[in-house]
């Protein structure tokens, strides 16, 4: 629950920051590998291991559109 509010506030700041879909690829790229690759260092690899890291992922993506979201200058017109 920690790691997927970790990741929630870092495409939290990546949405805000304007960095766009390559900074958030390449971010859910390094999140992938080091997940895996701490699951099977420790061998915790499991078939339920995939549902936690997708939750990992929507974590982090939800947070980047929240910050897209919330970067896109407010229309007082």
């Amino acid at each position: 629950m920690i790691i997927a509010g970790i990741l929630f506030l870092a495409g939290l700041l990546i949405g805000l920051s304007g960095g766009g879909y390559p900074a958030i690829v390449t971010t859910s790229f390094l999140a992938t590998v080091a997940i895996f690759s701490a699951w099977l260092i420790r061998d915790e690899l499991q078939f339920f291991s995939v549902f936690i890291w997708l939750g990992y992922l929507f974590a982090l993506q939800s947070g980047f559109v929240l910050g897209g979201y919330l970067s896109v200058p407010k229309d007082d017109g």
